[in-house]
């Protein structure tokens, strides 16, 4: 049998990709490292190993696929190793294995393949997808035929799915730096991480490319020349920053004008979040109460009680203890708490429910899609502080509100419409807060002008109070 050469010089990245044998590969970063070239170069590699292997080539759409898989697949692959379905997309190797290029651009299409055995797992532009979406894909990936199920997938930092794939591919292998077996599927995980640097090819046949990558704007150039996991393209608000927007938690004045903001949900994570403005027209989000889709579900009666709870605390008066409520003017709720849709056959909509839980006062949100974002921009707009002596913002969080402070820098543009956010299984704290600062934007707090007869009565009374327990967060 005459010897068929194959057209392809591997990096040494590109080698390293195919030679792991982690369950997971993540080959990820700058633009150009010769990404997509070694995912259809590793998938060959595996069905021309393993006889009859089912292999699956994935893409968000039919078009990303021509345009880049199948075209890199019929360049590459000589016409002697298989014969290709253009009606179907599938190209069936001499010795029977089978390459399936398929489009999945959302959790609805993974679903279509639940059942299926796959040997063999390809994803191109990984970044590109939410994590349920690439779990469910993974949950077919399975030999009946004792092939080691395979999956390796490729992306650049930015997208929908940067938060998840960081998380999961780069900071817990130490961008790298070792291998890791993940607890809830027993998976080895491997990081392959890539510049442009590391594809002579393309440094040699397109000198131009690299320049032009240096040529970009700084958080481009670092995400795509670099492939810099910490700043990206794309990313929904690029000012924020934990050291000039979180603050150590401390106990909100009694004077301040204070607020509720709610995403509501159910299946849906919801998120509530307490404001207040100081009298410098200073907007802090200082309490939050929310869930992740793999907590348990509350329903709106229980969501309210455990607000009423939060917002309760003890007071140290001369004749004992008392407890009190915080002074709320309002909780502010997007517009589909009213929705006829969510109204029960009685007639009460979410409202009802969470006035039967003790919260009550609802006023609707202004659920501008494009003003929540230019909004918060304008919040997050870091400026220098004279008194302070150093950078600061209109928005302040507490540091106990954990999840808005790790949802923050993870929020991406929509790649639609700029002006907008992603939806995403993260963006609920946005939302609500979002809500919060539009339906009261900042207006200051009045400091009380105590009465002169009182001056000296208020500081005795404030002396004794100062030894008082109170849970303001």
């Amino acid at each position: 049998m005459a010897t068929i050469e194959i057209p392809y010089q591997q990096s040494e990245k590109q080698a390293i990709f195919h030679a792991s044998a982690a369950d997971e590969t993540f080959f990820g970063g700058a633009k150009g490292g010769g990404k997509s070239t070694a995912l259809v170069m590793d998938v060959l590699g595996y069905a021309l190993e393993y006889v009859g292997a089912e292999c699956y080539l994935f893409r968000e759409t039919y078009d990303d696929l021509e345009a880049n898989l199948i075209a890199e697949w019929k360049r590459r692959v000589p016409a002697q190793l298989y014969k290709y379905n253009e009606s179907k997309h599938i190209a069936t190797l001499i010795n029977s294995s089978v390459v399936k290029f398929r489009y999945v651009s959302n959790y609805t299409d993974a679903e279509r393949y639940q059942g299926r055995s796959i040997d063999y797992i390809g994803v191109d532009e990984l970044t590109k997808h939410e994590e349920k979406t690439i779990q469910e894909l993974l949950s077919c990936l399975r030999s009946a035929k004792g092939f080691p199920p395979t999956f390796k997938a490729t992306g650049n930092p930015g997208g929908i799915g940067h938060r998840w794939v960081k998380a999961r591919y780069i900071t817990k292998t130490e961008y790298g730096e070792k291998e890791y077996r993940d607890l809830d599927t027993g998976n080895i995980i491997k990081f392959v991480p890539s510049q442009v640097y590391d594809n002579p090819a393309l440094m040699a046949n397109d000198p131009a490319y690299v320049k032009r990558l240096e040529n970009l704007p700084e958080a481009k150039k670092r995400a795509f020349l670099y492939g810099d996991w910490d700043v990206y393209t794309g990313q929904g608000f690029p000012e924020w920053s934990e050291k000039i927007h979180v603050v150590d938690n401390f106990p909100i004045p009694d004077y301040w004008r204070k607020w509720r903001c709610l995403d509501n949900g159910y299946a849906d994570p919801f998120y509530w979040g307490w404001m207040a403005v100081s009298p410098e027209g200073t907007v802090y989000l200082y309490r939050e109460f929310t869930r992740t889709e793999e907590e348990p579900r509350l329903l709106y009666t229980e969501q309210a009680q455990k607000v009423v709870e939060l917002a309760t605390y003890a007071e140290l008066l001369e004749d004992g203890v008392s407890e009190k409520q915080e002074r709320i003017s309002y909780t502010v709720a997007g517009v589909d708490a009213w929705n006829k849709h969510h109204r029960d056959t009685t007639g009460k909509d979410l409202t009802d429910y969470y006035a039967e839980g003790g919260v009550s006062g609802f006023i609707r949100a202004i659920t501008d899609r494009k003003m929540r974002k230019d909004i918060m921009h304008e919040y997050l707009k870091p400026y220098f502080d004279d008194v302070l002596g150093k950078y600061v913002a209109k928005l302040q969080v507490f540091r106990s509100c954990k999840r808005f402070i790790e949802w923050m820098p993870e929020l991406v543009e929509d790649p639609d419409d700029v002006n907008k956010i992603a939806d995403c299984a993260w963006d609920h704290g946005f939302d609500s807060v979002g809500y919060g600062i539009i339906s009261f934007h900042a207006k200051q707090s009045k400091s009380p002008k105590p009465q002169k007869g009182k001056i000296a009565a208020d500081k005795e009374r404030l002396a004794k109070l100062s030894v008082r327990k109170r849970r303001v967060f």
